[in-house]
């Protein structure tokens, strides 16, 4: 299983910072995904789902994601999903964003990719790792990029 966990200071309001997640933005900061529908949306947003096409490299990928948990307070905000990637990988994301001040927050992104099977374990056992971080990296990078453009 691969794990991981990262702060990041963000100098805007949280309310501008949580609409940064919106799903009509969600290809800004996710560039693979070609689609993403809504399939069911639960009241409180827990148990909703969505279907989701994702490139990669020069395939695409099909899958379901549920929302596993959602706060939508004013001085947090958070929104866990999951889905199952390829029948091999298991991936869980959680995107929480804490208010520091009037106009600054700071996100708590973190996750885990677990293989389901032999061959989901022992491809995340051979470089798994180093492919995560490369995913969270550019994702934190996209991320920020979004948020200059929102401080223009």
């Amino acid at each position: 299983m691969v794990t991981w966990r990262e702060e990041k200071v963000l100098p805007i309001p949280i309310e501008q910072a949580w609409h940064l997640f919106d799903h009509d933005r969600l290809q800004r900061l996710i560039p693979g995904v070609v689609q993403h529908e809504v399939i069911e949306r639960k009241p409180g947003v827990v148990g909703s789902t969505y279907r989701q096409t994702y490139m990669q490299g020069n395939r695409l990928e099909t899958y379901i994601v549920t929302d596993l948990a959602y706060t939508n307070e004013p001085d947090y905000k958070q929104n866990t999903i999951g889905f199952t990637l390829a029948k091999m990988f298991r991936l869980e994301m959680s995107f929480a964003l804490k208010r520091i001040d009037a106009t600054t927050c700071r996100l708590i992104y973190t996750g885990k990719n677990e293989g389901v099977n032999f061959v989901g374990r022992s491809l995340l056992s051979l470089g798994g790792e180093r492919e995560n971080e490369k995913i969270v990296k550019g994702f934190l990078e996209r991320l920020e990029a979004e948020v200059k453009q929102i401080q223009k």
